[in-house]
């Protein structure tokens, strides 16, 4: 099984709540907070180096108003307090929907599968999602979370695959070479092809772009 650590950022009005996110997240192998911030400190988190906003959002708040505050681009997994329909949450922008007391485990695995790309609810929650009393949903979030769009087809080669999985353990490309036997040219060579036919910017991106299409096993 290899290895992929995400950035996270705690976006949540209570000190207790920002502190007990950072230690449930904080103790998970694929998860490091990079980050802590109160709904209007939030407007200044950037979203470069962060790979998922944790965002609590109480009980009676307003989807919109703590959302909003969740830098642009990065995925947000949303803790829903009582009273709150997670339509609204996902209508807000929000990837991923928990309730605020899910166990640390689910926590960790919610998170981990948003900054993959996924989508997640709380399996509790999903009576409320289809119920015919729920807010329709947008064409952009039920084609998220009913389909997942097909995605082409990328052909790597044998060498691609082994260089592909090394990158994933966090190898250099000095030590993709030493461990391959190659050059780091020719590493630094098949490291920029990978990204090339992944389409992606960085190499943590192309692992995750990668494991979406079943190149790799996270």
């Amino acid at each position: 099984m290899l290895a992929l650590t995400f950035a996270a950022a705690i976006v949540a009005q209570s000190p207790l709540v920002r502190s007990g996110l950072a230690a449930i997240l904080g103790g998970s192998p694929n998860l490091r907070v990079v980050a802590e911030a109160t709904p209007a400190e939030a407007q200044v988190l950037p979203a470069r180096g962060v790979d998922l906003v944790v965002c609590d959002v109480p009980d009676g708040a307003e989807a919109d108003a703590v959302i909003d505050h969740a830098p642009r681009g990065v995925p947000v997994l949303a803790l829903v307090g009582a009273g709150t329909h997670p339509m609204k949450l996902f209508h807000a922008g929000a990837r991923g929907v928990l309730r605020r007391d899910a166990p640390a485990d689910q926590l960790s695995a919610a998170s981990v599968a948003v900054a993959s790309g996924l989508c997640t609810i709380d399996e509790s929650l999903i009576a409320e999602l289809v119920s015919p009393a729920s807010t329709p949903a947008p064409a952009s979030v039920a084609s998220v979370t009913v389909t997942t769009p097909p995605l082409d087809p990328v052909e790597l080669t044998r060498r691609e695959h082994q260089v592909l999985e090394l990158v994933a353990e966090g190898l250099s490309n000095k030590l993709i070479g030493l461990r391959l036997d190659i050059s780091e040219h020719t590493a630094k060579f098949h490291v920029n092809s990978l990204l090339e036919k992944l389409e992606a910017d960085t190499r943590t991106d192309a692992v995750v772009r990668a494991a979406r299409r079943g190149l790799l096993t996270l």
